[in-house]
């Protein structure tokens, strides 16, 4: 019996390190996966201020095209170039 009991006993050693192995890395995975939804929530936020920061050239552009076609109009209406 000593030996079934000492051999029952080591595995049972090595079934409890797995295990604490186990949870170690699931530690690390739900750390992993935080910071993997924290970076995410960090993209977002970047690719909306990147969105915004092209509807203002949008409508800059929108702006100086509407005033070169303005200015030309202008000219011809006043005569050209005579």
């Amino acid at each position: 019996m000593d030996g079934v009991q000492t051999e029952m006993i080591q595995r049972m050693t090595r079934v409890e390190t797995k295990v604490d192995n186990m949870d170690e890395k699931l530690d690390r995975a739900i750390l992993a996966s935080e910071t993997a939804v924290e970076a995410l929530q960090s993209a977002k936020a970047a690719h909306h201020r990147l969105n915004k920061i092209e509807d203002n050239q949008k409508w800059i552009w929108r702006t100086f095209a509407g005033a070169f076609v303005l200015a030309i109009a202008a000219f011809i209406i006043a005569g050209g170039l005579k």
